[in-house]
């Protein structure tokens, strides 16, 4: 009986994701690809939502950009945690996840293993950017990957990353003059987001 349930399940999903398929056009890019995920998740159609962020996932893989790597891995790993997946449990436990590893009992540690592996990738990418003497891309860099530190409840990495960025940026001033890192939403300078993300982070 559990078999034909299971069965049931995956016929079910798979009719969402075709309908879902025919109504979405297909992003052209890793980018858009990932905006898209967000945006289902958004919406709550987690299970449409999961197959633009797989997507997303093999794209910069195969294109080796570690950035938009690292952005997927911790999208992917917030996405495992979220309410949209904890409401559909049933079909989780049944169907599972489309990385192959992870089951809903799981969910919460294949979270935590996803935004280690975005820290990995900022990590290469800021390398990169370092040696390319890209100090605007560093900084609007280093300022994502604080963030995902807060996600792993590491203030103390977060707060030391947020220092990074600020740096970076004060270098980018002088070095990279005709690309300065993008504002933040909401800020009316970098160095406004900057103190406004590490109050929020209670740093020292």
């Amino acid at each position: 009986m559990k078999t034909v349930r299971a069965i049931i399940v995956l016929l079910l999903s798979g009719i969402i994701l075709s309908s879902c398929s025919i109504r979405l056009p297909e992003p052209s890019s890793p980018d858009a690809q990932l905006n898209e995920a967000n945006l289902q998740l958004a919406r709550g159609q987690p299970l449409v939502a999961e197959r633009f962020f797989m997507g997303a996932i093999r794209s910069y893989e195969k294109n080796r950009e570690p950035e938009g790597l690292g952005n997927a891995y911790r999208d992917y790993g917030v996405f495992l945690r979220s309410n949209a997946v904890s409401q559909r449990e049933h079909t989780y436990r049944e169907a599972g996840f489309l990385d192959g590893t992870t089951t809903f009992d799981t969910r919460s540690e294949r979270s935590a293993s996803y935004l280690d592996r975005a820290i990995a990738q900022y990590n290469l990418a800021a390398e990169s950017y370092h040696r390319q003497g890209r100090f605007d891309l560093l900084s609007s860099l280093y300022y994502t990957q604080a963030h995902t530190y807060l996600l792993q409840h590491n203030k103390a990495m977060a707060c030391a990353t947020y220092d990074r960025s600020r740096v970076a940026y004060a270098e980018s001033v002088i070095r990279n003059r005709d690309t300065t890192p993008p504002i933040p939403r909401g800020h009316d300078s970098f160095h406004d987001a900057i103190e406004s993300a590490k109050r929020q982070a209670q740093c020292q």
